[in-house]
């Protein structure tokens, strides 16, 4: 590993701890106050802050689990052990909580046409949304057959060394 990995590594992991704070807050604060906010304003979300608060907390939490992941990912790749069967649950917690982000978008959408509150933009946006934590989540799984079999060939070595 150059010095290089190690410090573009590092960068990533603060960036990643900003994104998470950032997201907390949203959770905590931003979402609970726009969610009231949107029941007050439109008629067709009269009573339904809870629910709103629930699906773009959900959104939230999905994208936190993926950066939690994509760190722990960093760490490994820092300090060794991205070979290993812990660096695979990661990976794989990665991918789930990607395509757990495309279920959430695909349950917002979903309650927004119920409401009657879809727009050609927001359908837009929300299709974008979805196409975006799929390619991730699609590509982690196609880097995991890669990690698999990287982690077996390394195996190998170490028996035949």
């Amino acid at each position: 590993m150059t010095e290089y990995t190690s410090l573009f590594s590092k960068i990533a992991t603060w960036l990643i701890g900003f994104l998470v704070l950032i997201g907390v807050l949203t959770l905590f604060l931003v979402i609970p106050v726009n969610s009231e906010g949107l029941e007050r304003t439109y008629d067709e979300f009269k009573g339904d802050a809870l629910t709103i608060q629930v699906l773009l907390s959900l959104i939230t939490i999905c994208c936190i689990a993926a950066l939690l992941a994509i760190s722990r990912l960093l760490n490994r790749i820092r300090f060794g052990g991205l070979h290993s069967t812990e660096a695979q649950r990661w990976v794989n917690a990665l991918a789930l909580s990607s395509f757990a982000l495309v279920g959430s978008f695909v349950i917002l959408l979903a309650w927004l046409s119920s409401q009657n509150a879809v727009g050609p933009l927001a359908a837009i946006g929300l299709f974008t949304s979805m196409s975006i934590p799929a390619t991730v989540g699609f590509i982690t799984l196609a880097l995991k057959s890669v990690l698999l079999e990287a982690t077996a060939n390394q195996q190998e070595l170490e028996g035949v060394i």
